[in-house]
């Protein structure tokens, strides 16, 4: 299976991620599967999501088809390696990628009649969603961008399976995983 979550910069999508690992040992973080141009932060210093590369590297990795999806997000690239996905679908493991909500109806038509997969949208209220990026160290320019991005992204929200509201952590963690659990079991 594979679950794609989606929502504002700044939800807590990469949060809840570890937290339903700790809850779920089958559940995997797809490791190295995005591709961006994008500076690193300190949280990636022990995070295996992303690969760094300059525009150029990331262009001609388009240009060969490297990429199953990719989109430039408030000033950079980032896009989702075909190989990465591919490793999904006959795997022992159940696997979960953080990705944008143009990102996720690709992947839905990648994983059509090859593997499950769950999309989830979290959200969160803007003035919570700031003071989150003003902690993440982002500047007003930057959370400017991204507080405006927020409603094109949820306009898409109902092409989610789920859509939940990040306020309380432990309880969207346990919501999110009661409807994982229940749709292990259906096709």
């Amino acid at each position: 299976m594979f679950i794609a979550f989606s929502g504002i910069s700044g939800s807590g999508k990469n949060t809840i991620m570890n937290e339903l690992m700790k809850v779920r040992p089958n559940l995997k973080v797809l490791e190295y599967a995005t591709g961006t141009t994008r500076a690193p932060r300190e949280s990636d210093k022990d995070n295996n999501t992303y690969v760094f590369l300059s525009k150029e590297e990331f262009e001609k990795g388009v240009a060969e088809g490297k990429f199953c999806e990719y989109e430039n997000y408030c000033g950079n690239y980032y896009g989702t390696f075909v190989e990465r996905l591919e490793s999904v679908v006959d795997s022992e493991f159940d696997f979960m990628k953080d990705i944008d909500v143009n990102g996720n109806a690709n992947l839905k038509k990648f994983y059509a009649g090859r593997c499950k997969m769950l999309s989830i949208f979290i959200d969160v209220p803007d003035e919570l969603l700031r003071q989150r990026l003003v902690k993440r160290g982002e500047s007003e320019e930057s959370i400017a961008k991204r507080l405006s991005r927020g409603e094109y992204e949820r306009s898409r929200k109902d092409e989610y399976d789920l859509v939940i509201e990040n306020i309380d952590l432990q309880k969207a963690v346990e919501a999110i995983n009661n409807f994982i659990e229940a749709n292990k079991t259906t096709n």
